[in-house]
């Protein structure tokens, strides 16, 4: 990746990874980020596509910037708002069911898009 990603980037591009592996997993894949989330796989895969190398390689790069955060809690939040992103319904409905505060987590979730994209601009 060339420059330093923008926050918006960043989730745009793991939005992208989350739909290109539930629609190509075929159970060699990566199972800790999906195996949580049969639904999600489920209502995704229903969107059967088939994509190019290139945009697989894109997605398991992009997979790999979660292990960027530290902190576990935050680390699921993003994933739980970039599934929902994804097409895995409202995150609204996930805060509720977690007892998060939307607004609270989304602006969170922000933060940790900007140290994901520091750390990525530190590594190049």
């Amino acid at each position: 990746m060339s420059g330093c990603p923008e926050s918006k980037e960043i989730m745009s591009r793991l939005v992208e990874a989350m739909i290109v592996v539930a629609c190509t997993a075929k159970g060699d894949g990566p199972k800790s980020i999906l195996s949580a989330w049969p639904d999600f796989r489920r209502k995704v895969a229903r969107r059967k596509r088939t994509f190019e190398p290139r945009q697989i390689s894109r997605a398991e790069e992009a997979l790999t910037w979660f292990a960027l955060v530290d902190d576990l809690d935050s680390r699921r939040a993003l994933q739980f708002e970039v599934m929902c992103k994804a097409g895995g319904g409202p995150f609204s409905r996930t805060c509720e069911k977690y007892g998060w505060k939307r607004s609270t987590v989304t602006s969170r979730n922000r933060v940790v898009l900007k140290q994901i994209a520091r750390k990525l601009e530190e590594a190049a």
